[in-house]
Parts: C-alpha cells; sequence; structure tokens
C-alpha cells in the first residue's frame, strides 16, 4: 500500500473515531478558523436520515471567505475526511448534491479557500490510489469550478483536461474503440471482439500489482466458469514493445493479449490509465458496465451477473 493511500485512510479512521462518540456528528461550526462538530438534531434518529443530514448540512457553518482554516490543514483534512466518509454511505443524488453544494460554497468565497477545497476534492475523487475515487462525483465538480471561471487559467486548463478525459468511456456509453497486435504480429481491434461480456485489462508488464491481478483472474473458478459468456482481454499501451513481447508468453493462453503498438490510445487519451491495473466489464455491444473497477468488484460482477453464482 503506497503513502497516499495509507495517508487517506489513517485520515479517515480518525475522522470515524471522533464521530463515533456518543450520538452522531454533523456539521462543523465556525469560530475564526476552528471546525467543531454539532450533534444532529434529536428528532432525526433514523442512521439513514442521519447520514442524508450531515451530507445537506456538513458545511453550513463554514466560512468560506476564512482562509484561517487552511493554517491547521490536519485538522481541514480530518474533517473532510470525515465528510467524504460520510458520502459514501447515502444515495448517489445526495452525494452528488452535497458535493456540487460544497464546489459552489468555496467558488464564492476566498480563492485560497476555494481552491484548497478543490485541491482535497481531486485527491478524494480523482487520485488513482484514493479509496474514495469516484469520478461521476468528479465530473460534477470539475464542472462546477470550470463554469464558475474563477480559478487562474492554467488551474482551469488542468481541470478541463481532467473532465475532457473522465467523459471518456463514461458508464453506460460506448468505449472507445482502439486496435492492437498480437505477439504474432496479427492485427485486430477492441469492436472485432465477439462476446457477451469482455474484461477489459490495460496493464504494465513491470507492474507488480498487475502480475497479482493476472494471477488472481488466472486461478479464479469464477471467471473460468463464465467462459462460454466471457473473454478476457489485455492491453499494453506504452512504448516498450518489446519488452511486452518477451512478456506475453507469461500470459494465459485462454486471453487475448495485445498492444497497442501504434500508440493511439496514449498520444490521443483515449483511456484513462493512470492507475494500473485498469479494468473494464464491457458487454457486447461494449457498452462500459464498470470503469476502473477492482478486480474483486469485476469477479463479483460475474458472479452475479454472468454465472448467476454470488459470491458469498
Amino acid at each position: 500500500m503506497n503513502l497516499a493511500k495509507s495517508a487517506l485512510i489513517i485520515i479517515c479512521s480518525t475522522a470515524i473515531l471522533i464521530s463515533c462518540k456518543g450520538k452522531r456528528e454533523a456539521a462543523p461550526v465556525s469560530e475564526k478558523g476552528i471546525l467543531k462538530m454539532i450533534e444532529v438534531p434529536s428528532i432525526i434518529t433514523d442512521p439513514k436520515e442521519e447520514a442524508l443530514y450531515i451530507a445537506d448540512h456538513f458545511w453550513d457553518n463554514v466560512d468560506f471567505n476564512d482562509t484561517s482554516y487552511i493554517a491547521n490543514k490536519q485538522a481541514l483534512n480530518t474533517h473532510f475526511s470525515a465528510y467524504v466518509q460520510n458520502l459514501t454511505t447515502v444515495p448517489h443524488d445526495a452525494a452528488l448534491k452535497s458535493v456540487t453544494k460544497l464546489a459552489d460554497s468555496s467558488i464564492a468565497g476566498n480563492p485560497r479557500m476555494m481552491m484548497k477545497i478543490q485541491e482535497m476534492f481531486e485527491t478524494a475523487f480523482y487520485h488513482p490510489n484514493s479509496i474514495f475515487r469516484n469520478e461521476e462525483l468528479y465530473i460534477a465538480i470539475l464542472q462546477r469550478y470550470i463554469q464558475s471561471g474563477k480559478p487562474e487559467e492554467v488551474v482551469r486548463e488542468r481541470l478541463t483536461n481532467q473532465l475532457n478525459l473522465a467523459l471518456k468511456n463514461r458508464l453506460g456509453t460506448k468505449a472507445l474503440d482502439f486496435s492492437f497486435v498480437n505477439a504474432d504480429g496479427r492485427e485486430s481491434s477492441l469492436y472485432k471482439i465477439s462476446s457477451d461480456y469482455l474484461i477489459l485489462m490495460f496493464y504494465d508488464p513491470d507492474c507488480p500489482t498487475c502480475k497479482a491481478t493476472m494471477q488472481s483472474m488466472e486461478s479464479s473458478p469464477i471467471l473460468a466458469a463464465a467462459e462460454g459468456k466471457l473473454k478476457i482481454l489485455t492491453i499494453y499501451a506504452g512504448v516498450d514493445f518489446e519488452n511486452w513481447k518477451s512478456h506475453v508468453p507469461k500470459l494465459s493462453k485462454k486471453w487475448i493479449n495485445g498492444c497497442n503498438k501504434d500508440l493511439t490510445i496514449m498520444d490521443g487519451s483515449l483511456y484513462d490509465m493512470r492507475p494500473t491495473p485498469s479494468l473494464y466489464m464491457l458487454d457486447r455491444s461494449k457498452t462500459v458496465l464498470m470503469k476502473d473497477a477492482p478486480y474483486e468488484a469485476i469477479e463479483a460482477f460475474v458472479a452475479d451477473q454472468v454465472t448467476g453464482k454470488a459470491v458469498r
């Protein structure tokens, strides 16, 4: 586990411990740079309603023109992590409403506070190693900051690039087609593969996590049981063709193993491959069912939707 991910877990754990003492706590109250937790109104007793209240009101009493919050970085990060953790317990619509409300509040405040909140959003929802990574929420956040015109031009350009990449291969849309070559030099493409379901895996031959994931895939009885309805396509989209070619014999012969030799994926930024491995689940029409999903989630989907034998 890398340091960024460890830090997120530690901060989040601290926040959870704070909020578990007695009555569940919610929105911070501002006292010139100090964030204090207040109780959810006693009339709200249902845990789901409590979580919804927290999502909606967490930042209500924070003065976004007060830059003294930034001085106490640890406290602000802890509160933000508690906020993000709570969002994982509410429906998507409620989380979406909450993050856009927070983005708008920060945009209306001091530019330094705006950028600090944007930075924390990016770390939580966009960083490839964040346990809270959520592209759908981050798309809405990016749109708010870009449309406001408030961030400096260089920042807006960076956020626009992030948005353009996030909007590609979005859930429910058709995956972008690309060509690849097999180890023997034969050419094919994503859309030429015919299968009810397809696991698309972008990887790097020298990536230890990729190797571990591939070992799990190769030994999975669930994927083996789905063989008639499921195919697996591994793609190397980097520049070291010879290294990939020497690595291919180590991969399962049951998979389709290819290299995007013409580099159209990398040069055209067709797919977001910041994390490796990057796994997609596609249906027969190449519609994206899962994007950049953990292997465990992919396997659970196959068990439930493809083989009909859900993981217990």
